[in-house]
């Protein structure tokens, strides 16, 4: 039940109840069918990108029974954190898998490291992933897109219009929004980002800027 406390150790957890509610819808589009990928080719990316975060690269399947294996390597090789996520790595992983399933592959790859990684945190017990359905991908048509300057990867006109950050994932509409709903239960609304006296209960803008940032540095993330 989204908000409902939990005992580690001698702490009960709570969380908010948006946040819960958050990462459940999270944990269920992880084995749901995306526009590009099958709901059994994500529940299988998604474990390998789980798996890769506790084990690196090398401790995670790069094999699977129905996503290719440069898809795999791939999740694997970003949920690890390497350092090795260049241009180059990722114009050999699109020309094998295609740009906008690796646009889809990050935003699965993202989400289900947050989820995970929350739980981890926490203290919390590892969470089974759904079971997938016999689903294919949606193959809805992209927006019109551009080559863009801030990124590598396809987006949606006009390109460069917002922070590189924004405009990552809009050539694939539906992981845009799996990524940025979570995002405003865990960070910010993308409606209150210009508030800078902004709140979320006990944190202030000022500390919740403060923690993204030091986390952002841990992980090498210099944005």
């Amino acid at each position: 039940m989204p908000g409902a406390p939990s005992t580690v150790g001698d702490v009960t957890v709570t969380i908010r109840p948006d946040l819960a509610e958050a990462h459940d819808r999270t944990w269920e589009s992880l084995a749901a069918a995306g526009t590009w990928w099958s709901s059994r080719q994500r529940r299988e990316l998604a474990q390998t990108a789980i798996d890769a975060m506790w084990n690196g690269p090398d401790g995670a399947p790069t094999r699977g029974d129905d996503a290719p294996e440069a898809a795999h390597r791939a999740a694997a090789l970003m949920a690890s954190g390497s350092p090795a996520v260049t241009r180059d790595w990722y114009e050999g992983v699109r020309d094998e898998i295609g740009a906008l399933e690796y646009v889809e592959l990050v935003g699965l790859v993202a989400t289900a490291a947050a989820a995970a990684s929350l739980r981890n945190s926490l203290g919390l017990p590892e969470r089974e992933l759904p079971a997938a359905t016999e689903d294919g991908p949606s193959r809805v048509p992209s927006p019109s897109l551009a080559d863009a300057k801030l990124n590598w990867v396809p987006v949606a006109a006009p390109a460069d219009g917002t922070a590189a950050v924004v405009q990552a994932l809009t050539a694939v509409p539906s992981a845009f929004a799996d990524l940025w709903r979570l995002g405003d239960a865990q960070y910010i609304p993308d409606e209150e980002m210009v508030d800078l006296r902004w709140t979320r209960g006990t944190l202030s803008r000022v500390e919740i800027e403060l923690v993204a940032t030091r986390v952002s540095f841990s992980r090498e993330c210099h944005y």
